[in-house]
């Protein structure tokens, strides 16, 4: 993680600060009396997130008197204290897009949540290159051929993706599995299952991504921050936060990823239709005993089965 100064720096116990005279909420860095750091979201007398919401290391208080309710987030060990300021600044983000207070604590009650399925992961965990190279395929795939024509709301809710189905995008009008490859390695593509190139959607499309490692190129980071981008523009918050809950389930938590993102260039980009022709291997043409599959395909040998990527059915 990047070396950042900490908010509680030279903050005496039971004392608090006030986050930013900025923000329209009453939001501040606290110290309890033992010294622990701490996190202070003040509102009017309204229902003050779920009792249901636990976070790992992170003790949730509540006060309440005849005008105010008050949501403590107290950290139990100050070593921890960097990934703690990620997900209060995370908090203070998600109060600066709405006006009142109700609006306020209903998207706090969303992130929290979203923050404790993250915090249940192994910190520092590494987001592997084969898991960043399909990320970042299915997120250029997402934003560039199918964002264009039914727009980022339905882009984003046809991502299946990251639910581990049996293709990447499921559409109104087709099917779209998305796979990518080292420029270096050739042409070729691996399958990991006997479902992944079968459905009984038509048209079912292959869209394929060549890439090279490049210091000009672009992280999986960069894909996500310009599409987070565009849904803010839009002021779609609840789609947001169906896309950061997609990433988290595909592993993509940069609060605890240790090593840096690798940077990526795309060499071509490539689109079949899966015919019945198309080299595959079904579900339907090996026996019931056989349960997994896994296989390479040769692109070079296949261009009797593609198609420019404009004329995709979406």
């Amino acid at each position: 993680m990047i070396n950042i100064e900490s908010p509680w720096n030279n903050m005496a116990s039971s004392s608090q600060r006030r986050v930013n005279s900025q923000i329209n909420h009453d939001i501040f860095w606290i110290t309890d009396v033992n010294g622990n750091y701490g996190f202070c979201i003040r509102a009017r007398k309204i229902p003050f997130v779920s009792n249901k919401i636990r976070l790992k290391g992170i003790s949730i208080l509540k006060r309440y008197n005849e005008e105010y309710v008050e949501l403590f987030l107290v950290l139990n060990d100050k070593k921890d204290w960097q990934i703690f300021n990620v997900l209060c600044k995370d908090l203070i983000e998600v109060a600066k897009l709405y006006d009142n207070d109700e609006k306020m604590i209903n998207a706090t009650e969303i992130r929290l949540k979203r923050w404790q399925q993250l915090l249940k992961h192994e910190r520092n965990k590494e987001f592997p290159l084969e898991k960043q190279m399909g990320l970042f395929s299915e997120l250029l795939c997402l934003k560039d051929t199918i964002a264009p024509k039914v727009g980022i709301k339905r882009a984003i809710k046809s991502w299946v993706g990251p639910d581990y189905d049996k293709q990447d995008f499921l559409l109104d009008n087709s099917i779209i599995e998305v796979k990518s490859y080292k420029t270096t390695k050739g042409d070729i593509i691996n399958i990991s299952s006997k479902e992944q190139l079968f459905s009984e959607k038509d048209p079912f499309y292959l869209l394929t991504y060549a890439l090279t490692f490049s210091e000009q190129g672009d992280t999986v980071e960069d894909i996500v921050n310009s599409i987070k981008q565009e849904l803010m523009a839009e002021f779609d918050y609840n789609i947001l936060d169906i896309f950061e809950i997609k990433l988290m389930d595909y592993g993509f938590i940069p609060e605890i990823i240790v090593e840096p993102l690798q940077n990526f260039k795309v060499d071509k980009t490539r689109a079949f239709y899966i015919s019945d022709e198309f080299p595959r291997i079904s579900p339907q043409n090996i026996m019931k005993q056989i349960i997994s599959v896994k296989y390479a395909i040769d692109l070079s040998d296949c261009t009797e089965f593609e198609i420019n990527i404009d004329s995709l059915i979406i």
